[in-house]
C-alpha cells in the first residue's frame, strides 16, 4: 500500500509571526528569497490511479458524505486531526475492526474511519469511532456484517449481545466490564462498524447501557441519510475516477520518506474536511464562512476556499494563539506566516505549527522541528505562487 501511495502526490503547508493578523492579504512574497530546504516546488500531474489507491480514493470520497461524531451528538467535539497518525482512508484491516476482517470481509473495496471524544482528557472522556466501509455488493454487505458480528459473539471477553433501539437488523455487542459498546450495520453496499466507550465509567466502576444505546442509535439516524446521498463508483470504473480538482493535488507538497507511510494523501470536500479538524464545532460554521470548497492532504494541509476574504479569515482563526500555544518565528522571506510552538510537550501533537494565505489558498504545516515547519509552508508557498503564474 505504502508503494502505491508514493505513486501521487498531495497538499499544504503553513507559519505564523508574532504581529497581529491583518484584514487583508500582503503582496506576494519574493519566492526566490523563501528557505524551501530539500522540499521540491515543482508542480506535478496526476494521472490515472492503480487498482490500489483507486480503492483507497473511494474511501476517502465516503467521508465526504459522513458524519462527523460531533454532528452526531454535540458532546464529542474533540477530534485527533493531523496531529496523531489518525487514518482516514483505508484498504487494509484497522484495529477497531478486528483481527479477523480479512476473512469476515471479502467484497471490500475501501473505507472512512474517523473518532472523537468528549472531552479533552481521555480519561474522563466517552469516544465514538466509526469506520465505515465499502463493499462491491449488497449481498457482499450483509454477509460481512453476519461475519464480523459472528466473530464479536465469539470472543470470550464477557461480551453481550444488546439490541439498539430503531435497528432491528443491526448486531450490537455490550462489554459491561470494559464499558464498551459495538455495533455492526449493513445499509447498501455500507457497512458501519462503530465503538463507543466511557472511560469515567470505568474508573468509577458503574455503567450505563441505556446511555451507550441511545448514543448508537443516534449514531445510526445520522449516518444512515448521508449513505442514501453517496453513490458507490462500480468497482470496474474505480481507476477511472478522476483524482485531482482544479490542479489542487498537482500542485501540493510532496511528502518525504517514510512520512508517506502515515495518514494517505487525500482529498476533501468541506464536510470530509470536518473529519479532520481538531476542532468540529469551531469549524463547521468556519468552512461555511469561509467557504472551504477543497482540502488537499499531504506534506501539508491546503485548503482551497471561494475566494482571498475567505482565505484570510481561515488562516487568522487557524493561527489564534491560546493557553497551549506561544507564537514561534516566521519563516524565512515569508513574514505573513504565523506561526506557533505547543507550551506543553505532548506526544500526539507536533510541537510547531504554521499558517499563511495565499490567494483564495490557506497553507498549514506541521512539525516537530520549527525549521521544517518553516521550509514546509515555504515550499507550498512557491509552488502556489507557480500556479498562479
Amino acid at each position: 500500500m505504502a508503494a502505491s501511495l508514493a505513486l501521487i502526490t498531495f497538499v499544504i503547508s503553513g507559519c505564523g509571526s508574532d504581529e497581529a493578523p491583518k484584514a487583508e492579504q500582503p503582496a506576494p512574497a519574493d519566492i526566490s528569497a523563501l528557505d524551501v530546504g530539500s522540499y521540491s516546488t515543482a508542480p506535478r500531474t496526476i494521472g490515472k490511479q492503480n487498482a490500489d489507491r483507486a480503492r483507497l480514493t473511494e474511501g476517502q470520497r465516503l467521508g465526504n458524505y459522513l458524519p462527523t461524531p460531533f454532528e452526531v451528538d454535540s458532546r464529542f467535539k474533540f477530534q485527533s486531526g493531523m496531529d496523531s497518525n489518525s487514518v482516514y482512508g483505508f484498504i487494509e484491516r484497522i484495529y477497531t475492526v478486528g483481527d479477523t476482517f480479512a476473512e469476515d470481509a471479502p467484497g471490500f473495496v475501501g473505507g472512512f474511519y474517523s473518532w472523537a471524544q468528549s472531552h479533552e482528557d481521555i480519561l474522563i472522556a466517552e469516544t465514538l469511532s466509526n469506520a465505515a466501509m465499502i463493499f462491491d455488493s449488497e449481498a457482499s454487505a450483509a454477509a460481512a456484517t453476519d461475519a464480523l458480528a459472528r466473530s464479536q459473539r465469539e470472543k470470550k471477553e464477557g461480551r453481550v449481545a444488546v439490541p439498539i433501539p430503531g435497528f432491528a437488523d443491526g448486531h450490537a455487542f455490550w462489554h459491561p466490564d470494559r464499558q464498551e459498546l459495538f455495533t455492526i450495520r449493513a445499509h447498501k453496499k455500507i457497512v458501519v462498524y462503530t465503538t463507543i466507550k466511557d472511560y469515567v465509567k470505568i474508573e468509577v466502576g458503574t455503567t450505563d447501557l441505556t446511555a451507550m444505546t441511545s448514543t448508537a442509535t443516534k449514531n445510526w439516524s445520522a449516518i444512515e441519510p448521508r449513505i442514501n446521498n453517496f453513490d458507490p463508483t462500480p468497482v470496474d470504473k474505480l481507476t477511472d475516477i478522476e483524482l485531482d480538482h482544479d490542479q489542487l493535488l498537482g500542485h501540493s507538497l510532496a511528502r518525504q520518506g517514510e512520512e508517506s507511510q502515515k495518514n494517505p494523501p487525500g482529498i476533501y470536500n468541506q464536510q470530509g474536511a470536518l473529519h479532520i479538524t481538531t476542532t468540529p464545532e469551531r469549524d463547521k460554521k468556519l468552512f461555511e464562512t469561509a467557504g472551504v470548497e477543497w482540502l488537499g492532504i499531504n506534506a501539508t494541509e491546503l485548503y482551497q476556499t471561494k475566494d482571498s476574504k475567505g482565505a484570510e479569515l481561515l488562516s487568522v482563526e487557524h493561527s489564534a494563539l491560546n493557553k497551549k500555544l506561544r507564537s514561534a518565528g516566521s519563516p524565512k522571506g515569508l513574514p505573513a506566516a504565523r506561526c506557533n510552538e505547543l507550551k506543553v510537550k505532548d506526544s500526539l501533537t507536533m510541537r510547531f505549527h504554521c499558517t499563511v494565505a495565499y490567494g483564495r489558498y490557506v497553507i498549514e504545516a506541521r512539525s516537530n522541528q520549527l525549521i521544517d515547519a518553516q521550509q514546509r509552508i515555504s515550499a507550498q508557498y512557491a509552488m502556489l505562487a507557480g500556479k498562479a503564474k
